[in-house]
């Protein structure tokens, strides 16, 4: 039998259990030094390094300012209702490179998000493939059952989109949130010309990851080192802006006319209560529009021959020149000849002997021609400049145009004839009742605005006061022509204007639109009004493009006006002066 042998009898043994308790001693001392040297000699470097996996500078958005309209239905105390907001949502997208489980992240993102799971699946599997998105507009809710999965190679990051509560109503006032080269700006209307300012400034600044290296949302947001966009309350009120729009698309579609837009100004100050064109848009959803001309504001973009509407102005600038009064007669022969260009009125047909205040209330163009026939030329041009035709309001909006008084300039004789009754010059719908409301406003022409207020991150308001921007025509001038503008609304247009109790001031017009230089048998009609006399409250306008169920603006444009002006002497609680 063989013999055992003990650990003792072994001869190197005790030298080698030696060594290893030496060994062992050794390492614990050497990871008591290490600890020592990382938690006391080293601590400020492994912090550091530590909160360098859990944060970095990382770009931080400013807040987008809100746009406010304001709302009088509870006078005396207005309230601010938003047209335009930002509402945080979060994007969801994929690293294909980063994922080991194509599968489980597809069944992830459809079950939480709702997406396709087939095109989920397809998009993971993309070789070398760096982003690929999954929605743009998680809630916070579902970002965080997805980022608790924990799936290697889907990423969340905080994104922000516009939300506009009225959707279509004054969509081409505030424009919309868009996309312009790789940059989320503002376009068209406020939020296109205010860019800058609902922008703010963005900053760099320290953010929180999480275990998957993802940013925490909102963390830097809090950090006060962007500057937030302003905030900007709009004169607009929304109720009349409502109004105003629902019945502009109305009546739109009961005269089958192509488009349609209203303007209401506040006389005194030039205040924009409402601006509404139809068709409309949703910005929600700016991206299924197939045609980007619907996204121009016509009030202050379309550019078009007026009419007959721009007779008062005409008129206006006679009497001021101190030519005619509402009393002169002329004898109206159906034609009159000018630079040998024959002018006929509408029908074509002669009226015999008329009053001034006639001309305007069965809109003769040849009375006007009469009226006009002595005012120099340039003294003419120089009027229709201060009504301030040919230049832009200066309204903070996009798009302005400055429309065109096309040979007016020139000096001759038919160009100021044909420009006495709207033809061969253009004008926007806002310079046209802004003109209009000068002689509503005693004379003085007030600049349009539709800011009221500009509120800053820094807790600074800026104010827009009214500003007066010249006298156009003497008061007396100004009443004068207002009083005659009433005869016009009271004793035209089978009264159609008139609103019982009230002293209702208007004026029509058909125009033949003009294509590739020449006048068709489409016309646009135009109604401008303003009220109640003797201290108007309103001014407002009323056009409709291409109408073709009937023939005149007295029988679609006038009604129209007459539904948004009886609607105003009751919202704005104006009693009955007569």
């Amino acid at each position: 039998m063989r013999k055992i042998q003990r650990v003792s009898d072994v001869p190197n043994a005790r030298w080698r259990l030696n060594w290893l308790a030496g060994g062992m001693v050794v390492a614990f001392v050497a990871v008591i030094v290490r600890l020592f040297f990382i938690q006391v000699l080293a601590h400020e470097y492994y912090l550091d390094l530590a909160d360098a996996q859990h944060t970095r500078f990382a770009d931080i958005a400013a807040k987008r300012g809100v746009i406010y309209a304001r709302d009088h239905t509870n006078e005396p105390e207005s309230t601010l209702y938003p047209l335009a907001i930002s509402k945080a949502f979060f994007e969801i997208y994929l690293t294909p490179s980063e994922i080991t489980r194509p599968i489980n992240a597809a069944d992830l993102l459809s079950e939480v998000l709702g997406v396709d799971h087939d095109t989920i699946l397809q998009r993971s599997q993309k070789e070398n493939d760096p982003y690929e998105t999954g929605t743009s507009k998680a809630t916070d809710e579902q970002m965080r059952v997805i980022m608790d999965a924990g799936i290697e190679g889907i990423h969340a990051r905080e994104t922000v989109w516009r939300n506009y509560p009225d959707k279509e109503i004054g969509s081409h006032i505030i424009g919309f949130f868009g996309v312009e080269g790789s940059e989320r700006v503002g376009k068209y209307g406020l939020e296109g010309y205010w860019q800058s300012e609902l922008a703010g400034i963005d900053e760099k600044g320290m953010v929180m990851r999480d275990g998957l290296g993802q940013i925490i949302p909102s963390i830097g947001g809090d950090l006060g080192l962007a500057e937030d966009g302003a905030d900007i309350v709009l004169s607009v009120d929304r109720t009349i802006q409502y109004e105003v729009c629902t019945q502009l698309q109305a009546g739109v579609q009961r005269f089958a006319a192509d488009s349609g837009t209203a303007i209401v100004l506040e006389t005194d100050t030039g205040a924009i209560l409402a601006m509404c064109n139809y068709p409309s848009f949703d910005p929600n959803e700016y991206g299924d529009v197939t045609d980007v001309n619907y996204f121009n504001n016509s009030a202050v973009f379309e550019a078009y021959e007026p009419g007959s509407v721009f007779k008062p102005l005409s008129m206006a600038i006679a009497i001021d020149q101190g030519l005619v009064s509402p009393s002169t007669t002329y004898e109206d022969f159906g034609e009159v000849t000018v630079d040998g260009r024959p002018i006929k009125n509408f029908d074509e047909k002669a009226h015999g002997v008329k009053t001034m205040t006639e001309v305007l209330q069965e809109s003769l163009n040849t009375g006007i021609v009469f009226a006009t026939r002595q005012v120099p030329n340039r003294k003419f041009y120089d009027y229709i400049r201060a009504f301030g035709f040919g230049e832009r309001t200066g309204v903070q909006l996009s798009q302005e145009m400055p429309g065109s008084l096309g040979e007016l300039a020139s000096g001759a004789d038919v160009y100021k004839a044909t420009a006495s009754f709207g033809q061969g010059i253009t004008v926007t719908p806002l310079q046209m009742v802004s003109s209009i409301n000068a002689l509503a406003n005693g004379g003085i022409l007030m600049q349009p605005y539709i800011v009221d207020e500009v509120r800053r991150s820094d807790n600074t308001i800026e104010r827009t006061e009214p500003r007066q921007v010249r006298r156009v025509v003497s008061a007396e001038t100004a009443d004068t022509v207002s009083a005659m503008m009433i005869r016009v609304a009271e004793e035209g247009y089978d009264h159609k204007a008139s609103i019982p109790g009230y002293y209702i001031a208007g004026k029509t017009g058909t125009a033949q639109i003009v294509e590739k230089g020449e006048y068709t048998a489409k016309t646009n009609h135009t109604f401008v009004g303003f009220g109640p006399g003797p201290d108007p409250r309103f001014t407002v306008l009323v056009k409709l493009s291409n109408v073709k169920n009937v023939a005149f603006a007295s029988d679609s444009t006038t009604p129209i006006f007459n539904k948004i002006a009886s609607f105003l002497v009751q919202y704005l609680k104006i009693p009955p002066n007569r």
